[in-house]
């Protein structure tokens, strides 16, 4: 029987094949390699949606420890941010607290969206200075933190002038009165104080610091008395108390040259309290020189001549 050549094609091995039609019912029953190509095509689809599946498994995962790692980020920087936030509010409650009494000043700063709580306890130090401890602390309901910390206030007068400093001098007199040296004493020391180069229309205060000469008129210190004393220093100047001009608490005459200064008193002028320096003065006293432990006591204890700081390792926080 004649072979048909249409329907007849070699293979690169030499084999003949019969050639796959068209028009067959099933391509795949009548074409081996169609079959072995479906099968590979199946094959490959099977590692795309395999490897798409992983990479939407990595994907979504990543996705999770992303947003994983930010709420916890979040949750450190809300936790940092409330710490700084509180440790704010404590300080600017201790800034009250240097010349206002626990009491007063829970009345200055309590809002209603957290609790403040300030216990004091007031102490006496070795040298009979008075003493004040604070513990102070905040809680927030909404954001159940809590936060507490610890000061002590304490005079910047540390100590009153000894017997033998009264009325005289001491080299070291500011290290005893201030524990500072002369050279690192100035006037921010005492925050409350009024600042001149000179005594002409003093304004009322406790401290007063004059850089230069000093005229004290009984008008300028007519706020003060024994239950009401002052402290006044003079930096590199002569001081002079006027006719009828009354003195109540402490005067400091400090020279940071070689010169002498003069301390002047009127006849009918008075020192209730003491004067002292840090270097001989010449000293034309006419006047009333009437030392007082007491007055100078309360010079110590007055608001106006306030410290506070932090207790060391004090601060604790829940949060």
């Amino acid at each position: 029987m004649p072979i048909n050549r249409k329907e007849m094609r070699w293979s690169p091995t030499g084999i003949k094949h019969r050639a796959c039609k068209a028009d067959s019912v099933s391509i795949i029953s009548t074409c081996p390699s169609l079959v072995v190509r479906h099968q590979q095509g199946m094959a490959v689809l099977g590692i795309v949606v395999i490897l798409l599946s992983a990479i939407t498994f990595v994907t979504i995962s990543t996705s999770q420890q992303v947003q994983q790692f930010y709420s916890i980020e979040k949750a450190k920087w809300d936790a940092e941010q409330n710490h700084l936030t509180s440790m704010q509010k404590v300080k600017e409650i201790a800034k009250f607290l240097r010349i206002n009494s626990a009491s007063q000043t829970l009345n200055m700063v309590s809002t209603p969206d957290e609790t403040t709580l300030i216990k004091q306890t007031d102490l006496m130090g070795d040298q009979q200075q008075p003493l004040q401890y604070f513990e102070v602390s905040i809680s927030q309901d909404e954001e159940d933190t809590f936060y507490t910390a610890k000061f002590m206030r304490y005079p910047s007068l540390l100590r009153l002038p000894t017997s033998i400093q009264q009325f005289s001098w001491d080299n070291r007199l500011t290290e005893w009165l201030f524990n500072r040296k002369i050279d690192a004493l100035s006037a921010a020391y005492f925050p409350q104080s009024a600042v001149k180069t000179d005594c002409v229309d003093l304004t009322p205060a406790t401290i007063f610091w004059i850089e230069g000469d000093c005229q004290l008129e009984n008008g300028d210190i007519a706020h003060s008395n024994e239950s009401l004393p002052l402290m006044l220093l003079i930096v590199d100047g002569d001081l002079s108390l006027h006719a009828d001009t009354h003195f109540h608490g402490l005067i400091v005459m400090l020279s940071t040259t070689a010169h002498s200064h003069t301390l002047h008193v009127a006849p009918s002028a008075s020192i209730e309290g003491t004067y002292v320096s840090n270097t001989p003065l010449n000293a034309n006293v006419y006047g009333s020189l009437t030392p007082s432990t007491t007055v100078l006591k309360t010079l110590q204890a007055h608001t106006a001549l306030a410290k506070i700081i932090p207790v060391p390792g004090s601060w604790h926080s829940n949060d």
